[in-house]
């Protein structure tokens, strides 16, 4: 149940992150969410080959298919710019993942890396909410940190005794919770 709502939460954000952009007529970079988007779906398939559980993958399944979307919406309403170095340095760390996980056939080890680009992808976020309160949606944040403590709870109620499971959502939960914050201010 919990991993029903974790997922069904953080849909409901992305819905709501997208028509907000789609609404105030924003123009995403097409570059930085295509990178996104290929390292959610490495994220999911890793996340699904480590816990050995689809119920504790909807989450990052959700997830990825979200950042998909939200590339293609990009594609549409975006613009093409050249990636910037934390795009880069997000893109080469999922790379690294990949590249790892096909040759020491670690999800463990993939999973370690995928979370360092996931929180060096939140440095241009959090900069801008530090900057611009307003420029996150703050209900969207809320979100997904509940979606997150959903995932957590998922994850403790099923676990199998591997503490690399919860490095997922306590690492999502502390930096959605960050810009959340941020964005309230």
């Amino acid at each position: 149940m919990c991993a029903i709502l974790a997922g069904c939460l953080s849909v409901l954000a992305f819905v709501l992150y997208n028509s907000r952009n789609i609404a105030g007529g924003t123009h995403p970079n097409i570059s930085s969410w295509a990178v996104w988007a290929s390292i959610t779906v490495l994220n999911f398939t890793s996340y699904k080959k480590l816990t050995g559980d689809w119920v504790k993958s909807i989450l990052p399944t959700a997830n990825s298919a979200m950042c998909v979307a939200t590339a293609l919406l990009a594609l549409h309403t975006g613009s093409v710019r050249s990636l910037g170095g934390i795009d880069q340095t997000c893109f080469l760390l999922g790379v690294i993942a990949g590249v790892c996980w096909w040759i020491f056939k670690s999800a463990s080890f993939a999973q370690i890396i995928l979370q360092v680009a996931i929180v060096v992808g939140f440095i241009p976020t959090l900069t801008g909410a530090w900057n611009k309160p307003s420029s996150e949606p703050a209900l969207s944040w809320c979100l997904w940190v509940g979606a997150f403590i959903a995932q957590y709870f998922a994850v403790k109620f099923t676990w199998g005794g591997k503490r690399i499971e919860f490095l997922y959502p306590v690492n999502m939960t502390v930096f959605h919770s960050a810009v959340f914050l941020l964005a309230l201010r």
